[in-house]
């Protein structure tokens, strides 16, 4: 209150200037008056009273404001409606009172009463905040003025003292100092920095938070232009635009942009501001603001952009592999079937098998679609990991060459997982082989595998949509000591096709073969990578208590047998039932055809959804995935016909 405070002090000056006039008179008229009565100016006895009407101030009407006159011993010589509304005491009461009975006793003790007079004789007024004293005892914060009063020779003849009642100024300022508190703690917990930006001098002010959020130390100087530089150079066109349209349009200020820390690192900002103008020239004067760090949250949100993405991508590669293999199964069986009428030496029987051979490399991409797509068929057993890491050692080595190195780091702690053997090589082969294309000069290639307990919570590598539950997992981990990858790229790794390789050097479905494989058999996968130090992805698994199965050679391949029973073959793809027709014909079957049936699932290109959901396939269940040749359509169908179920219903022979 700078306005009342100015007012109240010119009016105790006006008090001290007319209270000099009437002391000076009083106490000339005391001295007469006692020389008459034969009492000794100074002597013990209480000088005439003066005429408190004389004394009357608009301090009266203050309601926090009591002043009053003292003489040179510190005694009250003067009273008004403000001492009993503040203090309680009545004029009889208070007319003569020491001023030290005003003050507590640590005060008394402290001397303070005959310092606040003494230092007002000297420097000719004095003002401290002290507890004061009611008659009642109790006590209220005050802020007391002491002035000396002169006459004419600059000697102090008496005091004017001013008491001004803190006690309402005291409970706001509690009570402000708590919403700030309060406001401090919210800003704290929420990890909000506030700003303030005079737009007339160009003064920026940030506090701690907001400098932290800068990456900057509490006491660093902060201006306009280390603002502008502190931008990212791509953000700084829009967040300037921002501000000048909010400006312009007297609309709140709200942008996101990135800045770059003094250490190189990039973080994310969401900025909100508003700003005031003046009263009568609409001039912006200030904006005043908060900053959030949004970092965390624009990863996550990448992330599960990046997920979506992946998913999206999978529906459209399973898809387009489903349509494909009725078309391979077409080409590789009528090219099959056509290679067996020829002769040895007939010159188109070469042609016959490039068909072929281009037909079985397409196949191998729809099974990688498909993996991808997670609509892989498999197989799953109880593996141990270190089992197929050594088993597939063989292998691994010579596709390395002579540059690269390979080193095992196999835990004996790492528990058993549930899996499909020949996926889980395949995950671990093409690792090897994305590590090896990233040392082409040479370097070192580590195979780990260890046990490892995540905790509960979002993990910091996954969104919270992606995260692992809290459990144990065998982890596979293959590292290399490549150039790396920078985050544009890390972005796009599991997307199928996509490769930084050159043309011609691969298909980019390397890395999105073993997502689909990992996630299709309830693991998760991340990679850690930065350029000029490597390349680290590791895949994990639940453990599970059960024991291993033992991993065997598959057995060899066996020849269609021949066979006399009436098949019913249900497709709904006619190229694809015709070569099933023709191919079950020349091994001895009769065959009834039809181009639909609800029930008649033998073969399909797409496994049954509850099935790969859960990547499971009852081995009792007979299942023929596409892409098949006519010897494993034969052999299917022989051995679903000898099965103990159907012999045991009878089958109808031709």
């Amino acid at each position: 209150m700078p306005d009342l405070n100015s007012a109240l002090d010119l009016a105790l000056s006006v008090l001290t200037a007319t209270g000099i006039a009437f002391l000076v008179a009083g106490h000339r008229r005391a001295r007469l008056s006692a020389e008459a009565k034969g009492l000794e100016a100074g002597g013990d006895q209480l000088a005439q009273p003066w005429n408190e009407e004389h004394y009357r101030t608009p301090d009266d009407q203050v309601v926090n404001y009591a002043t009053f006159m003292l003489d040179t011993l510190g005694r009250s010589l003067t009273w008004n409606a403000g001492i009993k509304r503040m203090l309680g005491y009545e004029k009889a009461e208070f007319i003569g009172l020491p001023i030290a009975d005003l003050y507590t006793s640590e005060d008394q003790a402290d001397a303070a009463p005959e310092r606040d007079l003494a230092e007002a004789g000297e420097r000719g007024r004095v003002s401290t905040e002290r507890w004061i004293v009611r008659k009642d005892g109790t006590r209220f914060p005050a802020l007391v003025s002491t002035a000396s009063v002169l006459d004419r020779q600059g000697q102090v003849v008496g005091f004017a003292k001013r008491l001004r009642d803190l006690t309402e100024v005291k409970r706001v300022e509690e009570e402000l100092g708590r919403s700030k508190e309060a406001l401090d703690l919210a800003n704290e917990a929420a990890g909000l920095g506030t700003w303030d930006h005079n737009l007339v001098t160009g003064e920026l002010h940030w506090d701690a938070r907001a400098k932290a959020l800068f990456g900057l130390p509490p006491d660093a100087l902060v201006t306009y232009r280390g603002w502008v530089e502190a931008i990212h150079p791509e953000d700084l066109l829009t967040a300037e635009e921002a501000l000048d349209r909010a400006l312009r349009d007297r609309q709140p200020f709200s942008t996101q942009y990135r800045v770059i820390w003094p250490d190189g690192s990039i973080h994310w900002l969401d900025v909100i501001g508003r700003a005031s103008y003046g009263p009568g020239t609409g001039r912006p004067l200030r904006m005043r603001g908060i900053l959030l760090d949004i970092t965390e949250r624009k990863r996550t949100e990448e992330r599960l952009q990046e997920v979506l993405r992946l998913e999206a991508i999978g529906r459209l590669a399973g898809g387009i592999a489903h349509d494909l293999n009725n078309m391979l199964v077409t080409i590789l069986g009528f090219s099959e079937l056509l290679a067996q009428e020829m002769g040895a030496d007939d010159p188109r029987l070469d042609d016959v098998r490039e068909i072929h051979e281009a037909a079985t490399r397409s196949a191998d991409l729809t099974r990688q679609l498909l993996a991808f797509a997670r609509r892989e068929l498999i197989q799953p057993r109880k593996l141990d990991l270190n089992g197929i890491v050594r088993h597939a050692v063989v292998m691994l080595r010579p596709v390395l060459g002579e540059n690269a190195s390979l080193v095992l780091q196999l835990s004996s702690t790492v528990g058993h997982i549930h899996a499909d053997p020949g996926r889980v090589e395949q995950i671990l082969m093409n690792l090897v082989l994305n590590s090896r294309d990233a040392i082409p000069q040479g370097g070192r290639v580590t195979v780990e595998t260890a046990g490892i307990t995540l905790e509960s919570g979002p993990l910091a590598w996954q969104p919270q949509s992606e995260a692992p539950p809290p459990g144990r997992y065998a982890m596979l981990a293959v590292s290399d000591t490549g150039h790396g990858m920078d985050p544009a790229t890390l972005q796009h790794i599991w997307e199928p096709f996509f490769t930084t390789k050159p043309a011609g050097k691969g298909t980019g479905l390397g890395l999105s073969v073993v997502y689909g494989s990992v996630k299709q058999s309830g693991g998760f996968v991340w990679v850690d990578s930065e350029v000029g130090r490597g390349t680290v992805v590791r895949v994990y698994w639940p453990e599970t208590l059960q024991e291993a199965d033992q991993l065997g050679e598959p057995p060899a391949a066996r020849p269609a047998e021949r066979g006399r029973e009436t098949v019913l073959v249900v497709e709904d793809e006619r190229v694809v039932r015709a070569l099933m027709l023709r191919s079950l014909t020349r091994l001895g079957y009769r065959c009834v055809e039809a181009a639909n049936a609800e029930e008649a699932l033998y073969t399909s290109g797409f496994a049954d959804d509850d099935v790969i959901r859960r990547g499971l396939l009852d081995a009792t269940r007979p299942f023929l995935q596409k892409p098949f040749n006519p010897v494993e359509l034969g052999r299917k169908v022989r051995e679903v016909l000898d099965s103990p179920a159907v012999r045991e219903h009878g089958v109808q022979n031709a």
